[in-house]
């Protein structure tokens, strides 16, 4: 097995994805953490760790100069593990693109740092906080989830199609997704998409994603934006009803740990949706 390999201790980890991270912080091995990459947010703490680029553009240079035991890697169409592999580099590749993949790489990652009771503890939390959710009744609520927008405009758009990691978040937290026929996991869409399918309720992530405390006036600035931009729409039905929700927190959008906690905060949104 991998573990057999590593080093006694793996005391120097490097991660190169925001929900890598968040699992190793979630087992508290956030000490342990030398260097993360340029878009982890979360916990705060990560901010302050050292930079090693992005999933996509890793600083290899960067990563083999902190000297590492073991970097972390999510599945990618950029051969990262070889390139890191060519260095010398011990690499732990795992695919966080669903909630399955999630709850199986959390105890991966323990066991190769050495904290395989932890893993298991957190894995089998997360599970069944995801099959009560799940156990729930539907909400009734259809939902278009739009992941991308031209800026004050309603065009350019881009939802949450079918098989995708949102997609599952909605479906567990009791909504319907109205572009779960799209072709695409993430489909662009067009007024007249929105207008033939009545969506109840519009969630929208915005481009601002933050994790800590937003200013009070820019949450609210921010989101009159969003409601003036969507007002132009008046025949739609989560217009003339107020079911227009503006997102901003990562958590509704990094595959790591906290996925059942955006998935419960759906739920209760969906639920409160007038």
């Amino acid at each position: 097995m991998f573990a057999a390999w590593l080093p006694a201790a793996a005391n120097r980890l490097v991660s190169t994805a925001p929900g890598l991270t968040e699992i190793l912080f979630a087992l508290g091995l956030g000490e342990r953490v030398v260097g993360v990459s340029e878009y982890c947010r979360f916990p705060d703490e990560a901010t302050k760790k050292p930079k090693v680029g992005s999933f996509l553009q890793p600083n290899l240079e960067v990563i083999a100069s902190l000297r590492p035991d073991v970097v972390f890697i999510q599945t990618n169409p950029v051969q990262l593990r070889q390139k890191l592999e060519r260095l010398g580099l011990r690499v732990e590749e795992v695919n966080l693109d669903s909630m399955e993949g999630i709850l199986a790489a959390i105890p991966r990652v323990a066991e190769v740092a050495g904290v395989e009771a932890r893993g298991k503890q957190l894995s089998q939390s997360l599970r069944k906080r995801l099959e009560d959710l799940k156990g729930l009744a539907k909400t009734g609520k259809r939902v278009a989830f739009l992941v991308g927008r031209t800026p004050g405009r309603l065009e350019g758009m881009v939802a949450v199609g079918p098989g995708s990691y949102l997609d599952a978040l909605l479906t567990a937290a009791g909504g319907e997704n109205v572009f779960r026929d799209a072709k695409t996991m993430y489909p662009q869409i067009s007024i007249e998409q929105l207008l033939a399918r009545q969506p109840d309720v519009i969630l929208e992530m915005g481009d601002a994603v933050h994790d800590g405390v937003q200013d009070q006036n820019a949450q609210n600035k921010y989101r009159e934006n969003v409601l003036a931009v969507w007002s132009r729409l008046p025949s739609l039905e989560a217009v003339k009803k107020g079911r227009i929700y503006p997102l901003t927190n990562s958590v509704y959008v990094v595959p790591g740990p906290r996925f059942v906690q955006a998935a419960e905060s759906f739920r209760k949104l969906l639920e409160g949706a007038p």
